[in-house]
């Protein structure tokens, strides 16, 4: 039986961008199974590619492609030479397509879902701190200005320095997202911070997410009515459940990329 390294094709690790981190992610946690990985080194003979949603082709020239869908086709893209190039929409029926959510597409098999949760645990945790703030975050979304005047703006800053991000969050009553989806919802629950959801998926859509709603008030009215606390050691279980399933999974996707054609 012969083991194909696998080829991650990534830009280089920059802590602002979530997508960038998910696939330094995977390298690390490919290792910890024993994998040979590389990250946009291309070694010969026969490897498993692992592509983003927004690469075009097969550059590396593997003989296993794979699709890591971080975003819905289209969405996101790069700049190759100085232009701006979207994402591809449809890809070669032979890749094998795996998707960070359900939000971003349908797969065949529920092993192909693979939300890998990249959050500082021992970082972001609940304080238990007097709340008297609030927080807002734009991201990629709109600011519709629904936010208090005194909110304070989470900006791309704050991601470089995740314990001064962590003190504030927990100082901070509730977050205000314009953000469509951010790991953000995540890192504010972690730490007890409620989220007012103001982004473009409705809320049947936002179901779907496999973090949950647990925390997540979809709109003004929501928060305005609401009647139940929120506990944010439900949540971090929660989230450490979705760790040990994506592991759970990592194997099924080593087992199904590696051994198909032994």
């Amino acid at each position: 039986m012969s083991y194909k390294p696998y080829i991650i094709s990534t830009p280089d690790f920059d802590v602002t961008s979530g997508g960038i981190r998910v696939m330094w992610a995977l390298y690390g946690y490919l290792l910890t199974r024993g994998q040979i990985v590389y990250i946009n080194r291309y070694p010969s003979g026969e490897k498993i590619a692992i592509y983003p949603e927004i690469a075009h082709g097969n550059s590396v020239g593997a003989s296993t492609v794979v699709r890591y869908l971080l975003n819905t086709p289209g969405t996101m893209g790069s700049f190759i030479n100085g232009v701006f190039q979207a994402g591809p929409t449809t890809f070669d029926p032979n890749d094998k397509l795996y998707y960070f959510s359900r939000l971003f597409g349908k797969a065949q098999d529920e092993n192909h879902y693979m939300f890998l949760p990249i959050i500082n645990l021992h970082i972001f945790e609940d304080q238990k701190k007097i709340r008297n703030k609030t927080c807002y975050l734009v991201g990629k979304g709109q600011n519709k200005q629904l936010h208090p005047k005194d909110s304070i703006e989470l900006t791309r800053e704050f991601a470089t320095d995740q314990q001064a991000l962590a003190d504030l969050l927990n100082e901070c009553e509730v977050m205000y997202c314009y953000d469509k989806l951010t790991a953000m919802m995540e890192v504010a629950r972690l730490c007890g911070t409620r989220v007012i959801y103001l982004g473009d998926y409705t809320r049947e859509e936002l179901k779907l997410y496999e973090p949950g709603i647990y925390g997540i008030y979809y709109g003004l009215d929501e928060w305005e009515n609401r009647e139940k606390k929120f506990f944010s050691d439900i949540f971090r279980e929660h989230y450490i459940d979705m760790i040990k399933l994506f592991e759970t999974r990592l194997d099924q996707f080593i087992e199904d990329t590696q051994y198909e054609n032994n």
